[in-house]
């Protein structure tokens, strides 16, 4: 399988995944599949899935869109939006990731990029107001 073609099957999995469905990672991610984001950095096709799972309880209306991606001979980077509902109200986060394949066409390596701070903790009640300080303090404004 080209690693083009792998990339679409984990592409239109990962867009159409809900809590229920999460098994369907299993078709396009090793057993193995290393995963890391801001807040994780694990092995295992299940946790994964945990973390998937904690993301569905937590948050709302989920919908992930992949919009823009780029192909190397084993690596594919996305670009992505998931927007939600958080805590009744609106939540948006903007990312990319970088997805590795095996010679089967499944993911070995997923890794997400994405900025934390301004995209999550910004919208907490204390440290929100305190991030946005030391941001506009650091951009000079």
């Amino acid at each position: 399988m080209t690693v083009p073609d792998a990339f679409e099957r984990y592409r239109d999995v990962l867009q159409s995944l809900n809590a229920e469905n999460l098994e369907l990672l299993d078709d396009v991610v090793t057993p193995d599949v290393r995963f890391s984001d801001p807040f994780h950095a694990l092995t295992g096709a299940d946790r994964m899935k945990a973390v998937f799972s904690r993301i569905f309880e937590t948050a709302d209306d989920i919908v992930f869109v992949i919009d823009d991606w780029a192909c190397g001979s084993e690596t594919v980077y996305f670009r992505w939006t998931l927007t939600a509902t958080l805590s009744d109200r609106p939540w948006s986060v903007t990312g990319v990731t970088r997805a590795t394949f095996d010679e089967a066409g499944r993911v070995i390596d997923h890794v997400e990029y994405w900025d934390s701070a301004s995209q999550l903790y910004e919208r907490f009640p204390v440290i929100g107001p305190i991030l946005r300080y030391a941001r506009r303090r650091i951009a000079g404004h």
